[in-house]
């Protein structure tokens, strides 16, 4: 059974590293396309564990003639896209005899498209999934093999979200290997529903005219090794990595962005359009000395999305 993988990340890894525990699969090729950012989010190279195993590969900067013609060349039983970061041409589709095999961290067909976890936290959901799926030629329109719900934790970012997702669809990939490569499991075909979002570009300044509940949404989805939730106070950056809701009755929303109380730890009580949120951590560049603290981190100070 000859397998070729497209695929970025960990997620790419820990299959390509099951399927070479299986001697009945031959892994014939693999295809990435690794970003600097990968290193830093703490993944393992997709390209070194294959330097390391001796397995063939290959970084396209395009899905062109040649590299198709090289996988017609391979002629692969089937291929799996393991969170590849370009979306396949026909010509590659129609390749493989048992087709394409693509795993999306959603419930198809809900939250179609490239950054689906990031969506679900920001719109507040309490539920997503991972869905594998055949490859056709929309984008996670092909019909489903495999489904499995999660709950989306209270607080967790988006970084864990993603992460944890990415993990169970290898985790279903491989307990669902032998009836997808024997054609055990009955394809179903999506809903012509469903809902699509497109890639999350991390506009990451806060809005402090939204309510709490999508602040702390906001900054959930930002947070490291992200870049963070940014806003502005007086000629300094903050980037806000984690939040939680502040409820106490005694604390009346104020104007949008106002420091309500700088506690001891040096956490700030922030008013938003409805209630206030509380930081747990950030970041603040340039960094302040401690005759400035006092300054800043003080109760009346609003947060803005622009300098003085």
């Amino acid at each position: 059974m000859k397998l070729i993988v497209f695929g970025c990340q960990q997620v790419a890894v820990d299959f390509i590293k099951f399927i070479k525990t299986r001697p009945d699969f031959e892994l014939s090729l693999v295809v990435t396309y690794e970003l600097p950012l990968d290193k830093s989010y703490g993944y393992e190279s997709v390209t070194q564990v294959c330097k390391d195993n001796a397995i063939p590969f290959e970084e396209p900067r395009r899905l062109d003639a040649s590299i198709i013609s090289r996988i017609e060349q391979i002629n692969p039983d089937i291929i799996f896209s393991i969170y590849y970061r370009k979306l396949f041409p026909k010509t590659l589709i129609d390749i493989p005899k048992l087709g394409c095999v693509n795993v999306h961290p959603s419930l198809l067909p809900e939250y179609r498209g490239p950054t689906p976890t990031a969506w679900a936290i920001l719109n507040n959901e309490s539920n997503i999934g991972v869905t594998i799926h055949y490859i056709d030629q929309g984008i996670d329109t092909g019909d489903i093999l495999v489904q499995e719900q999660i709950a989306i934790r209270e607080y967790e970012t988006g970084f864990e979200l993603f992460n944890r997702s990415m993990a169970l669809g290898a985790k279903l990939l491989e307990q669902h290997i032998d009836d997808i490569v024997t054609q055990q499991l009955v394809p179903k075909k999506q809903s012509a529903s469903g809902s699509y979002f497109g890639k999350f570009t991390q506009q990451n300044r806060i809005d402090w005219k939204a309510r709490a509940l999508n602040v702390i949404n906001h900054i959930r989805v930002c947070s490291r090794p992200y870049g963070g939730a940014e806003t502005l106070l007086l000629n300094r950056y903050f980037f806000i990595h984690r939040a939680k809701r502040h409820c106490n009755p005694n604390y009346i929303a104020q104007k949008p962005g106002m420091i309500i109380e700088a506690k001891n730890d040096g956490n700030l009580i922030i008013s938003c359009a409805d209630s206030c949120i509380e930081t747990i951590e950030y970041d603040i560049y340039p960094p302040l000395n401690k005759s400035e603290v006092d300054t800043y981190l003080k109760p009346g100070n609003t947060f803005s999305n622009k300098l003085p």
